[in-house]
């Protein structure tokens, strides 16, 4: 059975985020594969070290949720990655979740070649910012992933979305994520 990743970034509990995660995980479980959600502020997520360990060995001297996560992911077939914007970028935590892809970068073994058939979709929502300002935050949010050997990736802004409910009022977000659901599970 296929498995994918959902990885629900904003500090908010139960926010656009987690609701948008949810929507995802009803959708691609309904095609037949599994989904698991991975939310940050749940887990355990150290900051990288840049002890360079990885550069030496297979994987993270740390052990901690982000190490396991990211082992999973070089074996998904899919990720979709969503988080809010603040100040124009992803939030601290996230940051920190994404630091620890240095532990996938290793140039003396070389690295995972970017699968097409590995999908990862990345859905960011924003209050004012204007979708172009954001869509360079993807993305820096792709070639994350591309170290897992993700290949083909689409990326979803979603603006005007600071009210904690926002998403679930809005039909067009919620059709987009749907069609990002099925194109992922194709």
């Amino acid at each position: 059975m296929k498995k994918y990743i959902l990885i629900a970034g904003s500090p908010r509990q139960d926010g656009n985020s987690d609701r948008v995660c949810e929507m995802l995980r009803e959708q691609i479980e309904a095609r037949g594969c599994e989904a698991e959600i991975f939310r940050i502020e749940d887990k355990k997520v150290n900051r990288c070290m840049a002890c360079n360990y990885c550069k030496s060995h297979d994987g993270c001297v740390q052990k901690d949720d982000a190490a396991a996560l990211m082992q999973e992911l070089t074996e998904a077939a899919g990720a979709v990655f969503v988080a809010p914007i603040y100040f124009g970028s992803i939030p601290g935590t996230c940051k920190v979740l994404t630091d620890r892809f240095y532990s996938l970068f290793n140039p003396q073994k070389g690295k995972a070649e970017p699968d097409p058939a590995r999908r990862l979709g990345v859905i960011l929502t924003c209050g004012g910012s204007p979708e172009e300002a954001v869509r360079p935050v993807g993305e820096f949010v792709n070639v994350c992933f591309a170290l897992a050997g993700f290949g083909d990736h689409k990326t979803l802004v979603f603006p005007g979305q600071n009210d904690k409910d926002a998403f679930t009022g809005n039909e067009e977000y919620q059709k987009q994520t749907k069609e990002l659901a099925a194109w992922l599970t194709e």
